[in-house]
């Protein structure tokens, strides 16, 4: 008799439940590989924790670099864990040559209209692999206190003045080789022929080739290091911590890249997968994420603290037009190549 009762009530409940509107449907958990650091703090804190108190439903990070997070999607291909993954660009189109990543659907993730047309990412069947939520940039960043002059030009890290206090990134880094192009190309070379750029660097004395960016801000903060090929997140990282330093947008532009956002084929939680990339895209976790690590913003509409307008990767007064933006397909061809050309090169 008690159990015949229970049941009434328990049926009389779910029956109030519909009636009112209330969706009774249990809270789903995503696990989401993301990034380390302050990167992932402030993901953590713009983006997940927001997005679990909005709609109920549970993350798992998975911290990672971009190039262990393809890995394992390979691994996991047809039956993954990871339901959503931030990679970095040129990680992101190799992902999307791989067939790990589901498209990116307008109709569920209406927030993609919202993304500036330099943050869609497509296949050449025209549907969509990522999508960019945040543009970061390698500019100059140098000591002000160690300075006569401010620099405007990657050629002034040749300047006789900073003989053996440069770091420039190395290969290994996400902007290594975009450095390299770009050096080459101010030295008259193609991408087909990157001796003009290795000539030019071979006459560069430098303090390091960094690796990670942690390496170079250390560098900095040691005062190894005065100026350099560097972040601008970092350099107001460190400027926010009481080190005299300043980011410069060189006149030939700042190198542009990007964090972004992808669905991992086959997940077993596609709508929850689609709402939390839809909420990322959303203005207002678009502003928090640019306020917090000084990153340009790809949704329209975010509005940014006057702090954080200032310090964004293509200066003040620019915008994503001021950044030269990674032909990744054409470096992804080339990296092999120019890692050997660097090592026979530069390397020591």
């Amino acid at each position: 008799m008690a159990t015949v009762k229970r049941w009434a009530v328990l049926s009389a409940s779910a029956t109030a439940l519909v009636l009112t509107g209330v969706s009774v449907t249990q809270a789903a958990t995503i696990t989401v590989a993301t990034y380390g650091g302050e990167w992932g703090d402030a993901i953590r804190d713009c983006l997940t924790e927001p997005y679990t108190k909005a709609t109920g439903n549970a993350v798992t990070p998975e911290p990672g670099v971009a190039g262990v997070t393809l890995a394992k999607l390979k691994q996991q291909a047809g039956n993954p864990t990871i339901d959503v993954a931030w990679l970095d660009g040129g990680v992101s189109e190799l992902a999307g040559q791989a067939d790990v990543l589901e498209p990116l659907d307008p109709t569920a993730i209406p927030n993609l209209e919202k993304v500036i047309p330099e943050g869609i990412y497509k296949r050449p069947d025209a549907s969509i692999y990522a999508v960019s939520t945040g543009f970061y940039a390698l500019g100059l960043v140098y000591n002000t206190k160690e300075t006569k002059t401010a620099p405007t030009s990657w050629n002034d890290l040749w300047s006789p003045e900073y003989a053996g206090v440069v770091t420039i990134p190395s290969p290994s880094n996400a902007m290594g080789v975009p450095f390299v192009y770009a050096i080459n190309q101010e030295q008259g070379g193609t991408s087909a022929d990157f001796t003009p750029g290795f000539e030019k660097l071979k006459t560069l004395e430098v303090y390091s080739y960094f690796p990670s960016s942690g390496n170079a801000t250390n560098s900095f903060q040691s005062g190894e290091v005065i100026i350099g090929a560097h972040y601008a997140s970092a350099a107001w990282a460190m400027k926010d911590k009481g080190l005299p330093v300043a980011y410069v947008v060189p006149k030939e532009g700042a190198l542009g890249g990007d964090i972004r956002l992808h669905i991992t084929k086959g997940t077993k939680h596609l709508k929850e997968a689609q709402e939390f990339v839809n909420f990322v895209l959303e203005p207002k976790q678009a502003a928090c994420m640019s306020d917090r690590l000084y990153i340009g913003p790809a949704t329209v509409g975010a509005e940014l603290s006057p702090e954080a307008q200032k310090r964004m990767p293509w200066g003040e007064a620019g915008s994503i037009k001021n950044l030269l933006i990674t032909d990744w397909d054409d470096v992804n061809a080339k990296r092999s190549a120019i890692n050997d050309q660097w090592n026979k090169t530069l390397a020591r």
